[in-house]
């Protein structure tokens, strides 16, 4: 007997995020999946958290959890996430003083 060896599938940015917004919107997850070809429904709850923390960055980053993931790896994750929050605190700062000067 032979072993068959398990193929995963990658969805682009777009896909994930036309999943997750109209998951969002209130559609079915099932109907989703079914509609945009997901196979497993449960990957656009999975996709649904980075949205909301990142918007539409975060379906573009990849994650992996390998226990040899070096360092240098994590530290560009972490500047950029960095590089991010620094940009919405400019986008703050700048809508403050629009407010301010009304």
């Amino acid at each position: 007997m032979s072993k068959k060896q398990r193929t995963y599938k990658s969805y682009s940015p777009e896909l994930k995020l036309e999943a997750v917004q109209r998951a969002l919107a209130g559609e079915s997850v099932k109907v989703i999946a079914h509609h945009l070809e997901i196979t497993d429904p449960d990957y656009i709850y999975k996709w649904i958290d980075p949205y909301e923390m990142y918007g539409e960055v975060g379906l573009k980053r990849k994650v992996r959890n390998h226990p040899e993931m070096d360092k240098d790896f994590i530290i560009r994750e972490l500047e950029m996430e960095n590089e991010i929050l620094k940009k919405y605190l400019q986008i703050l700062k700048r809508e403050g003083r629009r407010r301010s000067s009304k």
